[in-house]
């Protein structure tokens, strides 16, 4: 009895060094949490385990062995009452006997656990995690079990946290901290990728560079400020008005670009007019005040693949170049409404 106690002893300071060890050589979240699964399942015994990320009122799976009864089937599951103690608490729950305690509203409909332990993973005192053992039997876990899943889910609270930090620094890579669009790096990968692909698959390609009309004379007359609240805004209207195959960018300090995949010249201008419509019937604060003709307006240049250009420097010339004349038409718009006047 005394030699086993040790035995497990020593996995358990074995599985801890693994961990650590992981954690500094892997920033893949999933491979992570895959070896401490397995690691708990080798030690601890127990009909299922699972690594959870809390995603609030959803847990994504991100390891599981066994048949985890807690949690159902798919990747991706509801927050139970036992979850939701854990995550409001920060403590650890742990019943040797689910048929005596609140937590059997845990155990979907059909299936047997009685006995489990959440452990949460906790980042800046928030619960991002749980780590999950159930298992068919009453008080199938003592306090050695209990003690070595708690330790299991600091090490994951250390991995997790280097992994939202580290997505977090890609982000910054490739977004615009003001819009939260792409930046104009990320247009330069992205448009060099989808040109390639569609040589190779002989597909359409379009994109459109939007310039918004008079932004000097906005910002002139509200102050940067103003200016800025502005563009948030265009940018949410473009990001809600293309499909989730698009990508929106910010390409300068007035223009963005939309990346449209699959799309003929005919139906990218279609895009372009049903935007300059969008943005026509959207009242922005201080319009009226600032601008020539009391209104919002934006310019649109298209460029399409391969009618415009087959290399991602002639489309853009191409895309600018039609944008050019589009805010001239617009100019000129404007100038007669002022004769009008």
């Amino acid at each position: 009895m005394v030699a086993g106690k040790k035995e497990k002893q020593l996995k358990i300071l074995s599985a801890i060094a693994k961990i650590h060890s992981s954690i500094g050589a892997n920033e893949e979240l999933e491979e992570i949490s895959r070896i401490v699964a397995d690691e708990l399942a080798r030690i601890v015994e127990c009909e299922g385990c699972a690594v959870l990320l809390m995603e609030g009122d959803k847990v994504r799976i991100l390891a599981r062995l066994g048949s985890s009864k807690m949690l159902g089937e798919g990747d991706v599951g509801v927050v139970t009452p036992a979850m939701k103690y854990v995550a409001d608490t920060k403590q650890s729950l742990h019943k040797g006997s689910l048929a005596k305690s609140p937590a059997i509203g845990s155990v979907p409909e059909a299936r047997s656990a009685k006995s489990l332990i959440y452990a949460p993973i906790l980042i800046n005192d928030q619960v991002r995690g749980i780590i999950d053992l159930d298992s068919a039997n009453e008080n199938a876990f003592d306090e050695e079990d209990f003690n070595f899943v708690e330790l299991m889910a600091k090490g994951m609270s250390i991995a997790m946290e280097r992994f939202f930090l580290h997505t977090q620094v890609q982000v910054l890579t490739i977004r615009d901290s003001l819009t939260g669009c792409f930046n104009r790096k990320k247009l330069d990968d992205d448009l060099e990728d989808e040109v390639a692909r569609a040589k190779r698959y002989r597909r359409p390609l379009s994109f459109l560079m939007i310039a918004v009309d008079s932004l000097k004379e906005y910002n002139d007359y509200h102050g940067h400020r103003k200016g800025d609240e502005l563009l948030k805004k265009m940018a949410d209207i473009f990001t809600r008005s293309v499909r989730n195959i698009d990508k929106v960018y910010r390409y300068g300090p007035e223009k963005f670009v939309i990346l449209l995949p699959e799309t003929t010249e005919e139906n990218a201008l279609l895009v372009a007019r049903r935007l300059k419509n969008t943005i026509e019937q959207v009242r922005f604060e201080g319009e009226q005040e600032s601008q020539l003709n009391k209104k919002i307006t934006i310019s649109i240049g298209v460029a399409s693949y391969p009618w415009d250009g087959e290399g991602k420097a002639e489309l853009l010339r191409s895309a600018a170049s039609a944008l050019d004349r589009a805010e001239e038409s617009q100019k000129k718009e404007q100038r007669v409404l002022d004769e009008v006047k």
